[in-house]
């Protein structure tokens, strides 16, 4: 069964520190490096523990480090248990007319 699992980045316990203004084309620019490095890391994480098998899509990187698959359920399960990273399941929206 193929399950949709976001992944994101695990936080860390750090306080909030406002940053000082900056050129928006260069936070843009930032958080879309930030995206494909995490994008590649989770990817690495996924080859490296042999479950790419079992992931069907992975999105595209965009301006946030967030990761969308299309997985089978023990692919989360490991995505959980994995220190770096924070994953659960989408929410399914079904419409009815």
């Amino acid at each position: 069964m193929w399950i949709e699992a976001i992944v994101m980045p695990r936080e860390e316990a750090m306080p909030y520190l406002p940053l000082p203004q900056r050129d928006r084309r260069a936070i843009h620019q930032a958080g879309c490096s930030e995206s494909l490095r995490f994008r590649d890391s989770v990817l690495h994480y996924l080859q490296s523990h042999q479950l790419m098998n079992a992931v069907k899509w992975v999105s595209e990187p965009g301006c946030l480090p967030v990761v969308t698959l299309r997985c089978q359920e023990r692919v989360l399960d490991r995505l959980r248990k994995a220190p770096e990273f924070e994953a659960g399941r989408t929410l399914t929206l079904e419409l009815q007319s």
